[in-house]
């Protein structure tokens, strides 16, 4: 078996904080809730994005990323939130 033969695993965990996107066992993308800045955490409710669309936008990246290197896409899931 070459190495061109295996594929890496791409997949999403998200929570209403944000969400990782993990390549092998190490993230290579993060986003936070913020509705206008991803890199940034919502401070208020109007700038939060909801559950649903964190989830939507951890599916979405993780596929692209899983499209332009050739990995499988293993799925998303919601992980438990620290409070």
């Amino acid at each position: 078996m070459s190495k061109r033969d295996i594929k890496v695993v791409v997949s999403g965990e998200y929570s209403r904080y944000g969400y990782d996107i993990w390549v092998d066992h190490r993230i290579v993308y993060t986003a936070l809730n913020h509705r206008y800045d991803s890199q940034q955490s919502a401070r208020c409710e109007q700038d939060r994005l909801s559950l649903r669309e964190l989830r939507r936008y951890c599916h979405q990246t993780a596929c692209e990323i899983s499209g332009e290197c050739g990995g499988i896409y293993a799925g998303v899931e919601r992980v438990a939130e620290n409070t």
